[in-house]
């Protein structure tokens, strides 16, 4: 028996036609869900592997009307698109889970 050195044998009646080039039609974006890690100041928020938010809880101990008074509260600063950049924003809240739902609402409800 000897090698083709052509490859594969030739069909009796020509090889096939190609397959015409058919246009592939654009996918939707998966959405995909901020993911949260905590740390040790709080919580990081990242979409698509970057981080978009921080959440930091914290409280203010001082005095209100000569009585002492502590107030507890959730700082959240996060990146907001503009027509000439990036702006770092900020907001506040009483607990993470209005927080967490916030950042969820400002990012297309991608969680």
């Amino acid at each position: 028996m000897t090698a083709n050195p052509m490859g594969a044998l030739r069909p009796a009646h020509g090889y096939l036609p190609a397959f015409p080039r058919v246009p592939t039609t654009a996918r939707k974006p998966k959405k995909r869900p901020l993911t949260y890690r905590r740390t040790d100041t709080g919580l990081i928020a990242y979409h698509h592997r970057q981080p978009v938010a921080w959440i930091v809880q914290g409280y203010h101990s001082g005095q209100l009307n000569q009585q002492p008074k502590t107030c507890h509260f959730v700082d959240v600063a996060y990146h907001r698109q503009t027509t000439h950049g990036i702006n770092l924003e900020t907001a506040d809240f009483e607990t993470v889970t209005q927080a967490v739902t916030f950042i969820n609402g400002v990012f297309g409800g991608a969680a």
